[in-house]
């Protein structure tokens, strides 16, 4: 006698879950598939970066933080850098990429653009374990006595890169233009976020200016998290926290309003 074969069936949290999950391990091979050092390419794309900057820069911003190696003053600020540009940039294409999915009905509009957000979260935690890791080893005096900071300070970057990058990515469909625009503003970011100097060290007059970055905030934070004796000037979380807020609950509103426009015209 022949008994039927009952399939697993799992909820709609779990079953999202599996989706994201899919779409996360497809970004991975997508992103690093083609190198022949793969997953390793996400630890030397900063390090080059910071390497350009100490050749041009070292010596003079090396005199402005003489406790802290230049290399990894800039380094942990271009970790915050990427953790921020990594979602606004990803966010435009996202829709696109995966156009070819969105027929499937578990895979709803959003689920591209998270699986890329949280791809940019982990790989960038992932790098900041690995860097900090080895900076200890070197005998670099980092302290990780104030993680709660340093987490505020990654998730609220996070946070304000992912409500950005819905806003934009939003505007992107309508206009094909943005995507330039965007380009051309995250340009001067490395410049006007504090990752190659100290906000200290500069006159009041620039610092009143630089300090309506939000980013400036969880980058100086996150190095006197790091650094105890670091002076991060006149920063704290209150004013990117609620940037994060505020971005990230316009961008859900407009991606709602907006998902099925952006599913059909990408």
């Amino acid at each position: 006698m022949f008994h039927p074969i009952s399939l697993p069936r799992h909820s709609p949290w779990s079953s999202q879950v599996l989706v994201i999950r899919a779409l996360f391990t497809r970004e991975i091979a997508t992103r690093f598939g083609q190198y022949r050092l793969g997953f390793v390419w996400m630890l030397i794309e900063p390090l080059l970066s910071v390497l350009v900057i100490g050749v041009l820069l070292g010596p003079l911003s090396g005199r402005a933080v003489p406790e802290i190696p230049f290399a990894f003053f800039v380094l942990h600020g271009k970790l915050l850098l990427n953790l921020f540009t990594g979602p606004i940039e990803t966010s435009m294409s996202a829709m696109r990429s995966n156009k070819g999915l969105l027929i499937y009905p578990n895979v709803r509009p959003l689920d591209p653009f998270l699986a890329r957000y949280f791809y940019e979260l982990l790989t960038t935690l992932f790098s900041f374990a690995v860097f900090t890791g080895i900076g200890m080893w070197m005998g670099i005096a980092i302290s990780l006595g104030q993680l709660e900071i340093l987490a505020a300070c990654y998730l609220l970057t996070w946070l304000m890169g992912c409500g950005l990058g819905l806003i934009f990515a939003v505007a992107a469909a309508h206009y094909k233009e943005v995507e330039k625009i965007v380009d051309v503003l995250l340009a001067p970011m490395v410049f006007i976020s504090a990752v190659m100097f100290p906000i200290a060290a500069l006159p009041q007059s620039i610092q009143r200016v630089l300090l309506w970055n939000p980013l400036v905030h969880p980058i100086e934070q996150a190095r006197k998290a790091l650094f105890p004796f670091y002076y991060a000037g006149d920063t704290g979380l209150y004013y990117p926290f609620t940037v994060a807020v505020v971005t990230l609950g316009i961008g859900l509103m407009l991606f709602h309003s907006s998902r099925d426009f952006m599913t059909q015209q990408q």
